[in-house]
């Protein structure tokens, strides 16, 4: 378990090194120049396939259109984890991207890649009103106050339910901040009163979704402020508030009102055609599901806020998603249209039809006032359902997510604790298992194995941390 995300990383990076570069070489070595009408042309890698994809060319088309200076060329550049493999292999190349978009769960190594202009230097220089955006959103992409990358493409976890299947059984809509107990009292009555035809609830074995439920009773997931203030240096997988909400689940399988679908996009994609198909009634996901709801769903659903347990005020959760970065080794005429791009995706109207036509948040506080969303809102409260979670949410360390290298292994090792109590196993026994595979020494050479030389230029520009070693492996 220790090695499995280093052996993936490698294998990846290879792969990118000898295929991916050629590609890139061959569709990007004519977009470094100017294009035939005189514009600067603005490169940028992005990870959005299928409807959402074709929103985004919308929208560069749009911006392509609105001026004549700057011609943004989209290139879908595969999922975030082959497109941050492909940028790191390409750093201080001709051809590197100008902006690429990357997860919340990768900004620790593109901090670390140190190839990127902080959004803050132009925020700064243009006395942007950064006030238009949520402060919720804009939280968790700022190290030490500072703003790293512009947040686009964001999204909660809330829970959806089919209120069609509850009203059929005469059961209460849930709460819109719904306590353990309310969800458990709703899945055990749907799975009971259908007699086994409907399981009341299911949640998917996914890292992310754990680390909503701590966030949302105040719960860090690592040290120093969730590494806002100082590199994180530990990790807690057996906290009381996972403990707590782990044995929440364990107790809804335990009365038989529960549906596993085990891990992984197919677990995904399951989860989603069971509530679809009104097999199951409850479930926790991102909220960027609404689009494929608002398409898809022949019921009445609700959806609430992530829930929170019983006798606990609820926190808010941490937002998840991508946001847009400026990679600093280009042309300042590259970097200024990578940036006005920016800030025309920033816009209420943008925003709002990048929220109408994928499910995903508008950002921008002033886009729900524009015409078309308004309407959709109106027509469908649930898609306001996100924002509202997040303006009562409290935006402190917990909300804004936590900001460490290795991620991925940490989630790694809470989905097969995930496993363990699906399957019956102690809580408390599993977590401190996973705790145990993650153990400090593990934590700090994976640390330095995946930042670079970078953290001394987050130390100069965002972070007050510096190491007084940095370990290239």
């Amino acid at each position: 378990m220790k090695t499995t995300y280093k052996k993936i990383i490698a294998i990846v990076a290879a792969i990118v090194v000898i295929f991916g570069l050629g590609f890139f070489f061959t569709h990007q070595q004519s977009a470094s120049a100017a294009d035939n009408n005189g514009r600067t042309t603005i490169t940028f890698w992005h990870s959005m396939n299928g409807p959402n994809e074709k929103v985004l060319e919308g929208l560069v088309d749009q911006f392509n259109k609105s001026q004549t200076k700057y011609t943004v060329k989209p290139i879908y550049a595969g999922s975030y984890e082959l497109s941050i493999m492909k940028y790191a292999n390409t750093v201080g190349s001709n051809v590197s991207p100008d902006l690429i978009q990357s997860d919340q769960a990768n900004q620790s190594m593109m901090i670390g890649l140190n190839s990127t202009v902080p959004v803050q230097k132009f925020i700064d220089r243009d006395h942007y009103d950064l006030s238009q955006l949520y402060p919720g959103v804009t939280a968790a992409y700022k190290i030490n106050g500072k703003l790293a990358s512009m947040p686009f493409n964001s999204s909660s976890s809330v829970m959806y339910y089919n209120q069609s299947l509850f009203k059929k059984y005469g059961i209460p809509d849930l709460p819109m901040s719904p306590t353990y107990g309310d969800v458990t009292k709703a899945a055990v009555a749907l799975t009971q009163k259908s007699k086994g035809a409907v399981k009341g609830m299911t949640m998917q074995i996914y890292g992310w979704l754990p680390e909503e439920l701590v966030a949302n009773q105040n719960s860090l997931v690592v040290n120093h402020d969730n590494g806002r203030q100082a590199m994180a240096t530990s990790a807690t997988l057996n906290s009381p508030e996972m403990i707590k909400s782990m044995n929440w689940l364990q107790d809804v399988i335990k009365q038989n009102a529960f549906q596993n679908f085990g891990t992984g996009s197919a677990a995904a994609n399951n989860q989603s055609a069971a509530f679809l198909a009104q097999k199951v009634g409850i479930f926790m996901q991102s909220s960027a599901m609404l689009g494929q709801l608002q398409t898809n769903a022949k019921f009445k659903y609700g959806v609430t806020f992530t829930p929170h347990p019983d006798g606990t005020k609820a926190n808010g959760v941490a937002i998840g998603g991508a946001s847009l970065w400026i990679t600093k080794d280009k042309p300042t005429a590259v970097q200024e249209g990578a940036w006005q791009f920016m800030k025309y995706l920033m816009t209420p109207k943008s925003q709002a039809t990048w929220q109408l036509g994928t499910g995903y948040f508008a950002v921008n506080q002033k886009a729900n006032q524009v015409k078309s969303l308004a309407d959709a809102i109106k027509k469908n409260p649930a898609l306001a359902v996100p924002i509202e979670q997040l303006n009562q949410g409290h935006i402190n360390a917990a909300t804004a997510g936590a900001f460490f290298s290795n991620i991925q292994e940490e989630r790694q090792n809470v989905e097969l604790a995930m496993q363990q109590i699906y399957g019956g196993a102690d809580v408390k026994k599993a977590l401190d298992e996973a705790e145990s595979r993650y153990e400090y020494g593990h934590f700090k050479d994976q640390f330095r194995q995946w930042q670079p030389a970078g953290l001394q230029a987050l130390s100069c520009q965002l972070h007050p941390y510096c190491p007084t070693t940095v370990t290239r492996v």
